[in-house]
């Protein structure tokens, strides 16, 4: 298994230096594991977030296998993902709607690991690729060794915009907004926090499916600024309709 750095800051390119100041070092963090929560979300919801408009449950996955390793349900989606490893959605068809779909669900599944939910080393062994790039390499950092607690981050798309497509390769822009519900301290009343952002998401056809290469997220845009979206917004492509998501428990 790779090893990363893992400092929250680095979540992505753009908020490395901001955060850093702001959230302190990751010694402190450990001293104060519910501050720790917060600032972690802080730090998500700037920069990986998803929405919830217009998505359906279509489903359950199965039950987790007993020995917590390998398939552990069977899904039936058009495009895909028609199974799960230890709760990460894999395998899709080899064309644009499996593409999209797996780009959506390996942002989801990062967050997930950010939360402790699951293993980030299961997020790679699944749906990573061989030779991941720089800002994906410091978001598999983001949720190493993590212990799942109370706090709740929900990643759901919004809108999915295929930039570029082969038979091998894919550039997929997945507009999202985060939903948090928090707590600083046992006893403190919960924040519900709300966030958007753009993932551009590169993936490879490598090992019979598609696997993430490259991860690149950026804040916004915010849904009044995507009333009119200029010739440089990541929404001023056409967008993709029909999108399903499904809860994994």
């Amino acid at each position: 298994m790779r090893t990363y750095g893992k400092r929250f800051a680095q979540l992505s390119p753009e908020s490395a230096s901001a955060t850093s100041a702001a959230f302190g070092k990751s010694d402190s963090i450990r001293r104060h594991p519910r501050r720790s929560v917060r600032r972690w979300l802080m730090v998500a919801l700037a920069t990986v977030s998803v929405s919830a408009a217009g998505l359906f449950v279509i489903g359950s996955c199965g039950s987790r296998a007993g020995d917590g390793h390998g398939l552990t349900g069977t899904v039936r989606v058009a495009h895909g993902p028609t199974a799960t490893v230890d709760g990460v959605p894999v395998g899709y068809a080899r064309d644009r709607a499996g593409a999209e779909t797996a780009a959506v669900n390996a942002v989801q599944a990062l967050t997930q690991a950010g939360e402790g939910r699951i293993r980030m080393e299961t997020v790679e062994r699944a749906v990573v690729a061989r030779d991941p790039g720089p800002g994906l390499r410091r978001s598999l950092g983001i949720g190493a060794d993590r212990a799942a607690d109370r706090d709740v981050v929900n990643l759901v798309p919004a809108a999915v915009s295929v930039l570029e497509l082969s038979r091998s390769a894919a550039r997929v822009s997945v507009w999202t907004v985060a939903v948090s519900r928090s707590s600083i301290g046992d006893g403190d009343p919960a924040s519900v926090i709300t966030a958007w952002a753009t993932h551009t998401v590169s993936l490879v056809w490598e090992k019979d499916d598609w696997k993430v290469k490259e991860l690149g997220s950026a804040t916004g845009p915010t849904p009044e600024q995507a009333v009119a979206p200029g010739a440089q917004s990541p929404l001023s492509g056409a967008l993709e309709s029909g999108y399903y998501s499904f809860y994994i428990n």
